[in-house]
């Protein structure tokens, strides 16, 4: 191999060298990027539908018993052996 081959190649090598460092600095240059922090993630549950059925028939069956009861007092005051 002749000295002129010999520089030509370490030219090649050398301009390589420096193409790949050239393009490689770019990709770098930004850095890496900071962690995104995000805040804490609070799930709100929609409330239950509410039904009036959940009002009317306790008072329902309140009133029923009360009807009873009161039937029942009044058939005593009825009585002939008392």
């Amino acid at each position: 191999m002749s000295p002129s081959e010999q520089v030509m190649r370490a030219f090649r090598s050398f301009a390589l060298i420096a193409a790949l460092a050239g393009f490689s600095g770019p990709a770098l240059a930004g850095g890496f990027a900071a962690p995104m922090v995000e805040g804490p993630v609070v799930l709100v549950e929609p409330d239950a539908p509410r039904s009036t059925w959940g009002v009317i028939l306790p008072l329902a069956l309140l009133g029923g018993l009360i009807a009873l009861a009161v039937a029942n007092s009044s058939n005593d005051d009825d009585d002939p052996d008392a």
